[in-house]
């Protein structure tokens, strides 16, 4: 890997198929060779316009992504950090832990957004590993390129869902970094012992398929068995090297992101951040609001949830909230009457015919009541009465203020305060506003967003923005699973999760996030997570939590000095300090002998 590192022999994305084989470097480069020419187009489009003069010859997508939140400004220092990045990892993983509040969404989201999909046209330094469909069949040798002998955790997408955006192909290379340097500074993962992957099956991105400078397979994604068959070998290569590693899966296609899911939980160590790390942060939501209005976390059976979109995203989140009501007493099928979905076409009763819906599984959901098959949003309301309303549509302003008014009437019935969860990213796909919801409940919703929105100021009362961002979730469960030497992920290890998250974020804010009677009408502000500062105590309660669940359930690895061995000799606090000090910190080291060791 070296040559790549060294400024006169490097040729960076040109070198060849053979010169990549012979030098140890496949799978280190973006799958496609460049010419020198291409890399010349890459500067000289940079030389040539400025970002504002790129943005006004972008498509539509693109424009779209700059209104969303990602300014100027943002992406000015998204490359700064990334040269950072490249010149000295130490000094750059130091400012993000010292700093992480403010430059996580520079690292993460929005930012990664427009950083996946300007890839192509930003790229400068091999980072991660490149599995393509061109690698069928090497994938065991090709993972012995990477240099480090250990791996802990290892981040993989195959770039055909980022965030909102769609398939970005190999761009999506940018989440899976993105992802790591939020292990690294929050949860303490040594970034030596990380591996961002993207597998490339190609791409149905028109835009990228004629852009010249994409550094992917120009070929339409391979999909069924052979895409399987893919990442099948994928997975193999990975764990035969590097068998104790967490493998996340990121922003798969609702079509291959549950299927892969469960093709690989009850054997390896795996999670899907989109399904479980989501239906974590909502469920961490849910349990903070009921405690702030004074509730246990049993009220969450009196809750009725209205949901505006039917994909991987939205059943991880249902999935979880479900879960967590038969935990506190009801039978499967009474929780999943709590649950009314709707998706593109409207309301799921059990009339739909299951092969016109993008995710089938949803039909687990459907409604008996198939009168309302179809119905809109403000129909299906006044069917179900729901006490919540969760979004994951991108669609755009579908929670309407006569909707909101709606759910805050039915939960003022159950003397709830009406909780709104429009979880669509990026903020112009969001299904309202925080605002919005804040004015047309008149302060009464306790609102968390998918995406970051301003603080709200309703009748000289400041509404602070709640974003259900993963990021206060999937740390933690890596940091769990990993140090606590975890067997397998289970759906009891993320309920503990946010359990721990809820319970952690109502100690930060203390009485100042408790309501002093239960009042449905109460327009107290409520913060439902907690501070990003706090990141990495916050992915050490979360951590302890999964461990303590993994070690009730028998998932944890016996050792001799391992987690479960001072969790049952010395007790939770004990545990703590032992996964604090399994966490790297960003530190220069010594790389020379002193006069007094020398001497010694």
């Amino acid at each position: 890997m070296s040559v790549l590192r060294d400024p006169w022999f490097t040729k960076g994305t040109a070198f060849t198929h053979a010169e990549r084989e012979r030098l140890a470097l496949r799978g280190l480069l973006p799958p496609v060779p460049t010419s020198l020419d291409v890399q010349k187009d890459r500067i000289m489009e940079e030389w040539a316009t400025g970002f504002k003069d790129r943005r006004e010859a972008e498509s539509r997508e693109k424009r779209e992504l700059a209104r969303s939140g990602v300014t100027p400004e943002m992406i000015r220092r998204h490359r700064l950090l990334q040269d950072l990045h490249d010149r000295n990892e130490t000094l750059y993983y130091h400012l993000l832990q010292e700093n992480f509040r403010d430059m996580a969404p520079i690292v993460y989201t929005p930012t990664v957004g427009w950083a996946c999909q300007h890839f192509a046209h930003t790229y400068r330094n091999a980072r991660g590993m490149y599995f393509s469909a061109n690698d069928k069949g090497d994938m065991h040798s090709m993972v012995y390129n990477w240099p480090n002998e250990h791996v802990d955790a290892v981040v993989v997408t195959d770039g055909s869902r980022i965030l909102g955006l769609g398939d970005l192909g190999a761009g999506g290379m940018g989440i899976s970094i993105g992802k790591l340097d939020c292990y690294v500074a929050s949860a303490g993962f040594d970034p030596r012992r990380v591996l961002p992957v993207c597998l490339d099956v190609g791409t149905n991105n028109e835009y990228l398929l004629k852009d010249p400078l994409y550094l992917g397979l120009r070929q339409k994604r391979i999909t069924g068995d052979a895409y399987v068959e893919l990442v099948d070998e994928m997975m193999a290569a990975i764990l035969n090297r590097y068998p104790r590693a967490l493998v996340q899966f990121e922003d798969f296609s609702a079509n291959h992101a549950n299927l892969l899911l469960e093709r690989y939980r009850n054997h390896h160590l795996v999670f899907n951040d989109d399904i479980q790390g989501t239906g974590c942060s909502a469920l961490a939501g849910v349990l903070t609001s009921l405690a702030a209005q004074g509730l246990r976390k049993c009220a969450i059976k009196r809750m009725r949830f209205l949901v505006a979109g039917a994909g991987g995203s939205a059943l991880g989140v249902v999935d979880s909230i479900r879960q967590a009501m038969v935990r506190h007493g009801l039978s499967d099928e009474e929780a999943r009457r709590n649950f009314w979905i709707c998706d593109h076409h409207g309301l799921i009763t059990t009339a739909r015919d299951p092969s016109t819906m993008h995710n089938e599984t949803a039909m687990k959901y459907a409604r008996p009541e198939t009168k309302y098959e179809k119905a809109d949003l403000v129909t299906a309301a006044e069917a179900a009465r729901p006490t919540a309303l969760l979004g994951f549509s991108t669609a755009h302003g579908i929670f309407t203020d006569r909707l909101l008014k709606r759910v805050q009437h039915y939960a003022s019935h159950e003397q709830l305060r009406p909780l709104i969860l429009p979880m669509s990213n990026p903020t112009s796909n969001a299904e309202c506003t925080h605002a919005e919801a804040v004015f047309a409940t008149n302060g009464r919703a306790i609102v968390a967003t998918g995406s970051p929105f301003p603080d709200a100021d309703h009748d000289g009362i400041v509404y602070p923005n709640n974003q259900a961002n993963n990021i206060y979730t999937f740390p933690g469960i890596a940091l769990g699973a990993v140090a606590g030497q975890c067997e397998r992920v289970s759906d009891g290890m993320v309920m503990a999760a946010a359990e721990a998250l809820s319970k952690h974020t109502m100690d930060v804010y203390g009485d100042a996030n408790r309501m002093i009677c239960l009042n449905p009408n109460d327009q107290k502000p409520i913060r439902l997570f907690p501070p990003l500062e706090g990141a990495r105590n916050a992915a050490v309660d979360v951590a302890v939590g999964v461990v303590v669940q993994a070690a009730e359930e028998g998932l944890v690895r016996r050792h001799r000095t391992g987690a479960l061995e001072v969790l049952e000799n010395k007790g939770e606090m004990s545990l703590r300090g032992y996964i604090e000090r399994w966490m790297w910190s960003a530190k220069y080291a010594s790389i020379s002998f002193s006069a007094a060791t020398v001497r010694s």
